[in-house]
């Protein structure tokens, strides 16, 4: 019997006047899981997450929590879940400490918990310090640590790497490892960056214009993903016009490159009919589609020939 999902979405939509920002979204994650929601921006992730947080109501669908309905979802139900959307705020003229403290007396938390979280997220030597003086990765951590001190089971992240620099990314994405992997939460977390998405994820969700366009898991997506010969020839259009009469196949152009999808074709014998038939080729590779690739097409970022 496979696990009970931890949330699940089912044809959840949210209108806004004569606009679907989300619509008719399905989703399952599964305990345990990683799960990258990856789309451009506005795409309709931010709105899904508030959907999920009761922040903003659907126009229509079901959102499941732990079992529960978002109709039957009580207050003790968010207990057990956690989430930091956009960037997080703090109260600037407080320390790193005092902005935990005051969080876990409003929770009714031990202060043990603080000390903890400080140095679980690497904040124990700037813990006293004014968190104006934070860079954006310090609070980005500061608002994990905070979401954190009630021990949620689920926890929700909306792009916890905007803005941050390349080092400041890397520390977000170790972060969200090990908290998964050391403490068995459940994370969803929304991004536009791909290979932050490829690193960390067990399953990826991909929504473009509101709407699920894909969803795998990471190892499906090794199994199932593309594979094909990529050239690039003097004339693209006389290439691709030939090598569709010649194989009986259907080439499309993407990043300049020619694709022919079927991997049986020989390259050698491609390279010899274009020769032939006067193109030169410039480039020739057996490719196989990348995570990029796929959500490339899939949201409208290649052209078709």
């Amino acid at each position: 019997m496979s696990q009970q999902a931890i949330l699940s979405l089912s044809n959840l939509s949210k209108r806004y006047d004569d606009h679907w920002a989300v619509q008719n979204l399905n989703i399952q994650v599964a305990p345990g899981a990683i799960f990258g929601f990856l789309g451009r921006n506005g795409a309709g992730k931010t709105t899904t997450i508030r959907m999920i947080m009761n922040l903003i109501r659907p126009t229509s669908g079901e959102i499941r929590l732990f079992g529960k309905t978002n109709k039957e979802l009580k207050a003790d139900l968010f207990k057990r879940m956690a989430a930091t959307i956009e960037y997080p705020g703090f109260y600037l003229n407080l320390t790193a400490r005092e902005n935990l403290l005051y969080c876990a007396k409003m929770r009714n938390l031990s202060t043990r918990k603080v000390n903890e979280m400080l140095e679980l997220f690497d904040l124990k030597e700037a813990a006293n310090r004014l968190t104006r003086e934070f860079s954006l990765g310090m609070k980005q951590r500061l608002g994990l640590a905070r979401a954190l001190l009630h021990e949620p089971e689920l926890m929700i992240l909306d792009e916890p790497t905007n803005g941050l620099d390349p080092a400041g990314i890397q520390e977000i994405r170790e972060m969200i490892k090990k908290l998964n992997r050391e403490k068995g939460i459940t994370i969803l977390f929304s991004s536009h960056i791909l290979s932050e998405v490829e690193q960390i994820s067990s399953k990826v969700a991909i929504i473009h214009e509101g709407k699920l366009v894909d969803e795998f898991t990471l190892e499906q997506f090794k199994k199932e993903s593309k594979h094909f010969i990529a050239l690039k020839a003097s004339n693209q259009t006389g290439a691709v016009q030939l090598l569709n009469s010649k194989f009986n196949t259907r080439c499309q152009v993407m990043d300049g490159l020619i694709q022919i999808p079927d991997v049986k074709i020989q390259p050698e014998i491609v390279n010899r009919i274009l020769i032939e038939n006067g193109i030169d080729i410039s480039h020739l590779s057996l490719y196989s589609e990348t995570l990029e690739d796929r959500f490339m097409r899939l949201t409208g970022g290649k052209d078709h020939v």
